[in-house]
């Protein structure tokens, strides 16, 4: 991944760095829609409607998570750059004030003579008029007498690498500077390209997967997935609702989903799913009264009238059975801790291990190993919603054993799918 966006805000200027072969320019209204995972870099320029960016800050976040690298020049107004605050002008500008003291030694800014930042034909003052409060544990690149921040680099806030400079737009201030200023364009994006592969690589589901999570933002969910003895078995993180369409989720070795998630945010990503199964990856699917994700192939649901008062019945028993008792999954848990109430019931496909069911053809939970090159574990039961709200204490012994087996389920050898799937 060599391609770094440029956003542009179509001023149709003629950009000294825009013959570069690595810089493609991105309208900056077409961000929000836009397949942003195949830059390794966004550069900002000061010109940016940064409005605009703080009503999709969403989307910046969501790729600075995904270890990208963001550059930003300007003065920053808004709140759409994650750790960054707003830019803070020189007290007493002028020559003494502007003057570039200590630049770090840094690729992006090898070999470049401090004095060529200050002055640009002479004049001083265009490097920068301000700074930008640093967040913690950001590196400083480059400062103005008195020691404050002109450049500085974050790796703390996000996923990814941010940098911000105050007041220039590096490609543009190097490609029309003195002297060895100009070096900062080529080198900027040297940078950019190899600082995204390294961050990425180091992304916790890269290369090694783990088992993750798909996270709706409600209070239920967040408590279930983030309890310390469940999340820590959730190796490869949570994975936003709102930007699963643009995750690849082929890095993982399994994802699960929690019941009662916004359908049509489901339902975009079904192709980042498909990627998965045909990937050799798992997918762990539940539902809450809603139906099983349609997308998910082989899955046949049924909806049936949900009886929460079973259990007040003399001789009280919802009629849950296992046909595979001998299964690794009831080596840490067994039919009394799925045992709450259910959403529904699932005709499997034919090859399917069904593992509790209420009678033969009516599955609540099954391993499906057959229909993709993937594992599909689909369930009616809705443990994650019940915990997460204090609710249901069988939900808690089913998550407890849940979890730690679904955590050792890595790939499958993949092989091809069925004719017709």
């Amino acid at each position: 991944m060599s391609v770094v966006a440029r956003i542009d805000m179509d001023i149709r200027s003629e950009a000294g760095t825009a013959q570069d072969p690595r810089l493609e320019q991105l309208d900056c209204y077409a961000l929000g829609s836009a397949d942003l995972s195949r830059y390794a870099g966004l550069v900002f320029p000061a010109t940016v409607d940064q409005e605009y960016l703080a009503g999709i800050r969403h989307v910046v976040r969501r790729y600075l998570d995904g270890g990208g690298v963001v550059v930003f020049g300007g003065h920053l107004l808004r709140d759409w750059l994650p750790g960054a605050s707003a830019f803070v002008p020189l007290a007493r500008p002028g020559l003494a004030a502007y003057r570039v003291e200590r630049v770090a030694e840094h690729p992006v800014f090898a070999g470049v003579d401090p004095d060529d930042l200050t002055f640009r034909r002479g004049v001083a003052g265009f490097f920068a008029r301000g700074h930008h409060p640093l967040p913690p544990g950001a590196e400083v690149l480059t400062e103005l007498a008195g020691g404050l921040p002109a450049t500085y680099v974050d790796r703390v806030s996000t996923a990814g690498t941010i940098l911000v400079h105050t007041s220039a737009d590096l490609l543009g201030y190097g490609a029309s500077g003195d002297g060895t200023a100009t070096r900062i364009p080529g080198q900027l994006l040297d940078w950019v390209v190899a600082e995204s592969t390294r961050r990425r690589a180091a992304l916790p589901g890269r290369a090694g997967g783990g088992l993750a999570a798909v996270y709706g933002g409600s209070a239920a969910h967040h408590r279930a997935l983030t309890e310390p003895k469940y999340a820590r078995h959730l190796t490869g993180g949570l994975l936003p609702l709102p930007a699963l369409a643009d995750t690849d989720l082929t890095r993982f070795d399994a994802v699960i989903v929690p019941e009662r998630l916004h359908r049509g945010l489901l339902t975009a990503a079904a192709p980042r799913f498909r990627d998965l199964l045909d990937a050799g990856g798992t997918v762990l699917a539940f539902s809450g009264g809603e139906p099983v994700p349609e997308f998910l192939p082989g899955v046949e649901w049924e909806h049936r009238p949900t009886n929460y008062w079973w259990w007040l019945e003399r001789g009280a028993d919802l009629g849950l059975r296992s046909p595979h008792p001998d299964h690794g999954l009831f080596d840490h848990l067994g039919l009394r801790d799925c045992t709450w109430h259910y959403h529904g019931v699932l005709h499997p496909p034919a090859g399917a291990q069904v593992l509790v069911e209420l009678r033969p053809g009516e599955a609540l939970l099954y391993v499906d190993e057959v229909t993709t090159p993937g594992r599909l574990v689909v369930a009616t039961l809705d443990p994650w919603s019940h915990f997460g709200s204090h609710f249901m204490p069988a939900t808690e012994r089913f998550l407890d054993g849940f979890l730690p087996w679904a955590s050792g389920l890595t790939r499958t050898a993949v092989v091809p799918a069925p004719a017709g799937r």
